[in-house]
């Protein structure tokens, strides 16, 4: 997932013909970019070897998202001559799907996918799911066409009159669509493109107030992050006049919100002899209080739904497959609750619970080990390595992996160490690059 298929294209363009990969089946759960890329007409993209066109090709594929229980085909008339070779299509891919899931995820709604013949019918689909109204949509086209107006804008005098007469369109929403189309910009490729976006955000984030309100509410949490103290999280919190920012100190500061914080936030109230001061300040504590609950809550939210995943991998007939299908919820917060669960297990000393959480343990450390790059499992197998002969048993058997480039990678690292007063992994590191400078020495 997300399933795969070369298809031979004749470009419209130039009428060279070349192969191209093309996706039949997206789970958002496997593949979370999948939905952006269907949301935005971006699925099954292609550009020409030969003369660099792009564009998308009108081909039929499955649309899975598994917690909202959705299975949506685009079938477009021409992906088939009747109405028989379509329903070979949509069983194709519905057969592709079942295959993939370990038997608890086979749902009942999987042998029954809903059918679009346009791009845009799906998309409200999905949409319509998130709880997204027609009105809703509309904002979002109208949006997305003022954008597109903004990027075509001839010189930077036309682009700024544009910002200046949108300047109440432009919202959060705004501002998050253009960051996403920034995104789609970079992954072409397209330098010149590019640049055009560069500047287009700059401008918006200069001229536009959402725009100057993001560019405040960023230098206030770098402000924090330079300087993570209650006392420098008060000053900035009571010196802010914008909920959303303060929203986002609150959050980047959940850590500091104890007791200390709050008996210093009621010191300065209390030490407040005007009312109108003394009743704002008053409000701040209510709303940092209203604001940590919340993050809280969602914060149990998340610990709810990986302890459940957890569950389902103890008591699955094939965890390995689950584990594969759900590897992107196998975050750190999965690997807290993980720990946490071990940890309680042997306090009680069940045998059975201990054998089980070990062998989801050990699955997920394989599997975590298999999605990192060869350079950081490399370097991780140099840092377990216990003495000199394990470190020139893996450097030799990694021979292609010991190049300038990893060295001087290492070099940082072990200064980096060094810094943070991790003087045993350093001097181990140390030995490792020593070896390593001498092996590249050597003829291959």
């Amino acid at each position: 997932m997300p399933q795969l298929m070369l298809a031979r294209i004749t470009c419209a363009h130039c009428q060279q013909r070349f192969e191209a990969p093309v996706e039949q089946v997206l789970d958002v759960r496997a593949d979370p970019s999948a939905k952006m890329r269907v949301l935005n007409g971006a699925v099954n993209t292609v550009a020409c070897p030969h003369c660099g066109a792009r564009g998308a090709l009108n081909l039929p594929f499955l649309y899975h998202d598994p917690e909202k229980q959705l299975a949506l085909v685009y079938m477009p008339m021409e992906a088939g001559r009747d109405h028989l070779e379509r329903q070979l299509e949509i069983g194709k891919f519905t057969r592709a799907v079942m295959d993939s899931l370990p038997a608890e995820e086979r749902k009942g709604y999987l042998l029954q996918p809903q059918v679009f013949l346009t791009p845009d019918t799906l998309v409200n689909k999905i949409l319509e799911a998130d709880g997204v109204t027609p009105e809703m949509l509309a904002e979002q086209r109208a949006k997305g066409e003022l954008l597109q107006r903004m990027f075509s804008a001839e010189s930077d005098e036309a682009l700024e009159a544009l910002i200046r007469d949108n300047d109440d369109r432009i919202d959060g929403p705004f501002l998050r669509l253009l960051s996403l189309n920034m995104e789609m910009v970079r992954s072409t490729g397209n330098e010149q493109a590019m640049a055009r976006m560069n500047r287009l955000r700059e401008k918006v984030l200069a001229l536009s107030r959402e725009g100057q309100a993001a560019a405040t509410r960023g230098a206030a949490v770098e402000a924090l992050q330079a300087e993570p103290t209650r006392e420098k999280l008060l000053e900035l919190l009571i010196g802010s006049d914008d909920r959303q920012t303060r929203r986002a100190l609150i959050t980047v500061g959940r850590p500091l919100l104890d007791y200390a914080f709050f008996q210093g936030l009621t010191a300065r109230i209390e030490a407040t002899e005007d009312a109108e001061e003394r009743k704002r300040l008053e409000a701040l504590r209510q709303e940092i209080l209203d604001v940590r609950e919340e993050i809280d809550a969602e914060v149990r939210a998340q610990y709810e739904k990986r302890a459940d995943l957890l569950r389902d991998l103890m008591m699955s007939e094939d965890p390995a497959r689950l584990a594969r299908y759900r590897f992107a919820e196998m975050d750190d917060v999965f690997m807290s609750v993980l720990r946490a669960s071990i940890e309680q297990a042997t306090e009680a000393k069940d045998e059975a619970a201990l054998t089980a959480l070990r062998k989801v343990y050990d699955l997920t450390m394989r599997l975590m080990e298999e999605a990192t790059p060869p350079a950081l499992r490399f370097l991780g197998m140099l840092m377990r390595a216990e003495n000199e002969q394990q470190i020139d048993e893996i450097l030799a058997a990694n021979r292609r992996l010991v190049t300038e480039q990893m060295i001087e990678a290492l070099a940082g690292v072990e200064a980096n160490m060094r810094e943070d007063g991790e003087t045993e992994s350093a001097d181990h590191l140390a030995l490792v690059l020593r070896k390593a400078r001498a092996m590249l020495l050597q003829p291959a």
